[in-house]
């Protein structure tokens, strides 16, 4: 039997789990909600019951032997070193102070990794995904937040404290919208689903969901329409200044949002060749990821395959 690993993604909306085998197959998926207000011991009972559930599907084989490693993915920063604490979660604040690898640990019994959400998307793009085989390419996830997976000469760039690649905290209005992470104009109050909606409903739009912005998008709408096209450049300005600073072969978009792709890509796209270098833009190739809400989950296996080969989690 292949090697596999339990994976879990937590998101600023939803919690995922899954088995996943050493070629990135998952063989079994469990979804659930996460209120924004949840206690660390109301997340970990959920870990617990979703793991079982996975499990379940595994009969004959226990625990110990079916999976070698647990990967799990936090909206926060990972540093080298981390220690399992989480810090800086501005779309889940009740969970900071959370020793979240110590309880993984306790829970499960064998070796844990914790990786940053929007890394291990890139992870998981560059390892199965819309980036195989390149080399350098940046992952930008569009969800409940906007995260960033950034792959340099093949590996993922985290920083000395695990900041590397906190794309959503670019400032593109200095004077902006204020952001969870304390800052005013973040892309993320400009790109992401929760702004699609907050822009929508300024608008006048009765929308709850950027699904139902896309869904006025397909019904002509105009307000729609204008609300993606300025999601699109704003996204657009934040890709053309990474074009120019790492000089990616490819940008891949990930996450929910993408759903609407056809109602903001083309606006991203203008706006990169109008903002980089012209050797930045035509090098760096827009993308829609290729694994869907899945490339957390992958990428986070993947981490913990590499680390458990190389004996760095034990």
């Amino acid at each position: 039997m292949k090697t596999v690993v339990l994976a879990a993604d937590l998101g600023g909306t939803n919690l995922r789990l899954a088995a996943v085998d050493s070629d990135g197959e998952l063989l079994h998926l469990v979804k659930r909600p996460v209120p924004r207000d949840v206690k660390p011991t109301a997340l970990i009972d959920q870990i617990r019951e979703m793991a079982d559930e996975c499990r379940g599907r595994f009969e004959g084989e226990s625990r110990d032997k079916l999976f070698s490693g647990v990967a799990f993915t936090a909206p926060a920063p990972v540093a080298k070193d981390f220690d399992g604490v989480l810090t800086k979660l501005p779309n889940l604040p009740s969970l900071v102070g959370m020793n979240l690898r110590s309880e993984l640990e306790k829970m499960f019994n064998l070796p844990v990794i914790v990786e940053n959400d929007a890394t291990a998307a890139g992870i998981g793009e560059h390892w199965i995904g819309a980036s195989r085989g390149l080399d350098n390419a940046i992952c930008v996830t569009l969800g409940t937040g906007i995260g960033g997976g950034i792959i340099v000469n093949g590996e993922p760039i985290r920083g000395k404290d695990g900041i590397g690649g906190e794309i959503g905290h670019i400032c593109v209005e200095p004077e902006g919208h204020p952001c969870g992470c304390g800052s005013h104009g973040c892309i993320e109050q400009y790109a992401s689903a929760t702004a699609i909606v907050r822009l929508a409903r300024d608008s006048g739009m009765n929308v709850q969901t950027s699904k139902d912005v896309y869904d006025a998008y397909k019904a002509g709408d105009g307000m729609a329409d204008a609300v993606f096209r300025s999601m699109g450049r704003y996204l657009g300005i934040t890709l053309a200044g990474l074009a120019n600073v790492l000089n990616p072969e490819m940008l891949v978009i990930c996450g929910g949002v993408t759903e609407g792709w056809d109602a903001f890509a083309g606006h991203v796209e203008s706006e990169i060749r109008l903002r980089a270098y012209a050797a930045a833009a035509d090098r760096a190739t827009l993308v829609k990821g290729e694994l869907g809400d899945n490339a957390g989950i992958i990428g986070a296996a993947r981490s913990a395959f590499l680390a458990l080969a190389n004996d760095q989690i034990r």
